[in-house]
């Protein structure tokens, strides 16, 4: 199926945490074919150029109307998150815009725009159609069972010492690196851009009634696992385990039976996001509470660059094999073999 083309909108937002699905859909879509992205405040160019400094091809403009014009895109998505999961303020004329233009819209927050009767009118004017991804898994209500039991695929988990650090980032990249080396991989998301980003099989689990985030997870792995009988499952993670205001890394870990975990890290980074009054947590202290929740052992880490020199990638890097024992990687500098070649020494991978 030809993949529609897509409009990002991430007014104000590229340049921090709050535009990662932005960040994400820039890095990696299969359902979507990125055209553009759209934010006023940093100067037009490339999306990877602002993003990583590398040149994806993807034009970052300034005005979402001559965008429209320009490249033509069937769908507009909003490419930022907030602070409970609201429109962010202004974004409601752009969508409007978007709609009386004739796109569609895709919408990833917790504020569903299928519900607002001015855009319900506007799609049904426009013959376009408003699809809020939360809103699909909202009512997914399956109990956890125990038939992940039956799953023969090795099961990695990725965990984070804070929320956007770059957990979907790294298991997107590990999950490409173990299919160029011949493995059946899968990746399972856990979170609305994981479904934008076109991967088969995941929930949404902050969508989901705290009940069923479980049953959900297992569900996801079952329906890997029964359609493409992967060797190995990357378990995209979310928020942090000692984050007070995002849920879900402990049912990632308890409920996806995992054979191990990989720690994200942003080393220079000071405070929790969000959260100025909270420092970020020791590493050690996050892979302690991970191990005592599996009994299953840290297999390596991925380094979030922010605020990090070229030495200090080098000096960290070290400092942290030293203290852990694993393969420690800046995921964009160093790559992820070191990470992948980890994997592979699992039994049956």
């Amino acid at each position: 199926m030809e993949k529609k083309r897509a409009l990002v909108y991430v007014e104000g937002l590229f340049h921090c945490a709050d535009g990662k699905t932005a960040h994400g859909l820039v890095r990696h879509s299969d359902r979507f074919d990125v055209v553009c992205v759209i934010d006023s405040t940093l100067p037009e160019g490339d999306a990877g150029d602002h993003l990583d400094g590398v040149t994806r091809e993807i034009p970052f403009r300034n005005d979402l109307k001559k965008s429209i014009k320009e490249y033509d895109p069937d769908v507009f998505i909003i490419g930022a998150v907030s602070e409970g999961g609201v429109l962010p303020i202004g974004y409601d004329q752009a969508v409007i815009v978007a709609l009386t233009q004739g796109l569609d819209v895709v919408s990833g927050l917790h504020q569903f725009l299928s519900d607002d009767p001015v855009f319900m009118e506007l799609a049904k004017t426009h013959n376009c159609q408003i699809t809020d991804v939360r809103k699909m898994f909202r009512d997914h209500k399956r109990v956890y069972t125990g038939e992940i039991k039956k799953v023969k695929s090795k099961r990695i988990a990725l965990i984070g010492t804070d929320s956007a650090i770059g957990k979907r980032t790294l298991a997107v990249l590990l999950t490409k690196e173990l299919r160029k080396r011949g493995k059946k991989a899968d990746m399972i998301y856990t979170g609305q851009t994981g479904w934008m980003q076109g991967w088969p099989h995941g929930v949404v689990i902050d969508a989901l009634i705290n009940d069923f985030v479980a049953g959900g997870i297992e569900d996801a792995i079952l329906a890997s696992w029964n359609d493409d009988t992967p060797d190995v499952m990357i378990i995209e993670g979310q928020g942090s385990l000692v984050h007070p205001f995002f849920p879900g890394g402990f049912e990632i870990l308890t409920a996806g039976n995992i054979d191990g975990f990989i720690l994200v890290d942003a080393p220079k980074r000071k405070n929790l996001d969000g959260f100025p009054d909270y420092p970020m947590p020791d590493p050690a202290r996050v892979v302690r509470i991970a191990e005592l929740l599996t009994e299953k052992p840290l297999l390596g880490i991925g380094l979030n660059n922010e605020n990090m020199t070229e030495q200090d990638i080098t000096d960290i890097t070290k400092r942290m094999e030293q203290t852990f024992n694993v393969p420690t990687v800046e995921p964009f500098s160093q790559g992820v073999n070191r990470l992948v070649d980890r994997l592979e020494t699992l039994e049956a991978i």
